[in-house]
């Protein structure tokens, strides 16, 4: 079992808690697969409207962090501070970001029209009403799997509009944040996280939140420190690390490989 669930806007991070929370079952008729297909739609004329924008915990992956800072124009710190609480993830031991909600529970950003940051909303929104996970039992088969969250005070599912799996991915841009987060994703999906030997030293867990979250503090980190004199960047690369965000947050995730994993994913000068 593989415990992460940023597609889950649910308290749990655990993913068994969060089956049971569910009252789901995964078998082969609740996993749902790419082909699967669902009823649902959600605008502003459903009487439930916006319900589903409160009492939830939403865990933020770094391109989350990145598009909403910027939609806010903001710096990474400003927006920690200001719009997110920190939670340790109880197996990995790993400092991860969710929204910091309302006084009455409610997301900060939801309006009576909807979403005030929609087209920067977080990939955990974006699922939603479909669950995402890697389930490492029989019954996945250790494989990526999906699965409906069918909450009593949603009335989107009785709605006749049908999708397939696929097409929500594509039309939500699902496909986009996977593709900015996969490399963050395969170093918090390393089984090395999870081993019960592994202890994080507070260095490694500095260097997790800095690289995931913290994007400012990177790049002063490797332009105002000896981080070139030791790592192999040419200039191309360097010139588009300070212009291009989204490419210095992936490359902060390279980075992150090579300093918790020593994965040969970065270079080294020769000297």
């Amino acid at each position: 079992m593989v415990p992460w669930a940023g597609a889950i806007k649910i308290k749990e991070v655990n993913m068994d808690n969060i089956l049971n929370k569910l009252g789901l079952n995964l078998d082969e008729e609740t996993k749902l697969t790419n082909d699967s297909t669902f009823s649902f739609d959600c605008y502003k004329g459903l009487s439930c409207y916006n319900t589903c924008c409160g009492d939830l915990d939403i865990f933020l992956t770094p391109y989350d962090v990145l598009r909403m800072k910027n939609r806010l124009g903001l710096s990474s710190a400003e927006f920690i501070s200001e719009y997110t609480e920190p939670v340790i993830h109880h197996e990995s031991k790993l400092p991860f970001l969710k929204l910091k909600l309302t006084e009455k529970g409610s997301c900060r950003f939801v309006t009576a029209e909807g979403c005030s940051l929609y087209g920067d909303r977080p990939l955990a929104c974006r699922y939603y009403p479909i669950g995402f996970g890697i389930y490492k039992n029989e019954a996945a088969a250790g494989s990526d799997f999906y699965f409906l969250i069918k909450e009593e005070h949603c009335k989107g599912f009785e709605e006749e509009r049908e999708w397939t799996v696929a097409e929500w991915r594509k039309i939500q841009e699902i496909d986009v944040y996977d593709d900015k987060n996969k490399v963050w994703m395969d170093i918090i999906l390393n089984k090395k996280m999870y081993s019960p030997d592994l202890e994080p030293d507070e260095k490694s867990l500095k260097m997790f939140f800095m690289g995931s979250y913290e994007l400012d503090s990177f790049k002063s980190f490797v332009f105002e420190s000896r981080f070139l004199e030791i790592f192999d960047v040419d200039d191309d690369e360097q010139e588009l690390l300070k212009k291009d965000e989204t490419e210095l947050m992936q490359f902060a995730h390279k980075w992150l490989q090579y300093a918790l994993f020593r994965m040969p994913t970065m270079k080294l000068r020769q000297s």
